[in-house]
């Protein structure tokens, strides 16, 4: 992509929207292109910051990996968002770990540059400080589902939340159209990947969702459920 169309880009994404254009231009002048294979790593937990990425095009997963090597997918980031500010900002190492669910490009922001950038610029400064409050009310959300209500009730917020970002919600029908494994919904839960399978298997039987290939359909409406559910019996 060449700086101009760098510059262009940069300038539609909501984090750098209402720029000067001579400061989008300085940043897509240091900036470059990354592109990842699904399943590759962007960068791992506590590796050193050395720098922002902006999302073009695929999706990103977001995880925290234990002492013992299991992983937990916290967040799904796609096209036009941002991810590696808290590291950039503090100095600290990777709070996680990112890697492509799909064919994946991203937008690379040495840090020294941006850096130099937000000192001069309050209107970066003011969208880097909404971007951290709404991250901050997502995990308060998280945690808030996490305590308050069960695997079932979780399961369904979760896919309609996917809904919403990565498929497309209808009058009646949220559909999620995303090729992602039972395993990495059941680490965004923090349940047993069997746990996650189960709960699908009962949603399916009663007609909550339909389940086919990487789509799955979850409806809304008493009576759509209650087609579903008796469709599902006749056969």
């Amino acid at each position: 992509m060449a700086s101009a169309d760098l510059s262009a880009w940069l300038g539609r994404t909501v984090f750098f929207n209402g720029l000067d254009h001579d400061d989008v231009a300085r940043l897509a002048g240091i900036a470059r292109e990354v592109n990842l294979q699904s399943n590759q790593v962007l960068f791992e937990q506590d590796d050193e910051s050395d720098g922002l990425y902006v999302i073009v095009t695929g999706i990103l997963r977001v995880y925290l990996t234990a002492e013992d090597g299991r992983e937990a997918t916290i967040n799904l980031l796609e096209d036009g968002e941002v991810i590696g500010e808290m590291s950039l900002l503090d100095g600290l190492a990777r709070s996680a770990g990112a890697a492509a669910l799909t064919p994946t490009k991203v937008i690379f922001i040495p840090r020294e540059p941006f850096l130099q950038l937000l000192d001069s610029s309050t209107k970066l400064a003011r969208q880097i400080i909404i971007m951290l409050c709404e991250r901050l009310r997502a995990a308060n959300a998280q945690v808030d589902q996490a305590i308050f209500h069960d695997l079932r009730h979780r399961l369904i917020m979760l896919l309609r939340q996917l809904a919403v970002l990565h498929g497309r919600v209808e009058k009646d029908v949220s559909i999620v159209d995303l090729d992602i494994t039972q395993g990495h919904l059941a680490q965004m839960l923090g349940a047993s990947r069997e746990a996650v399978n189960k709960q699908l298997r009962g949603l399916a039987k009663e007609g909550r969702i339909s389940i086919d290939g990487p789509r799955i359909q979850i409806f809304r409406s008493t009576q759509r459920s209650e087609d579903r559910r008796q469709s599902v019996a006749e056969e």
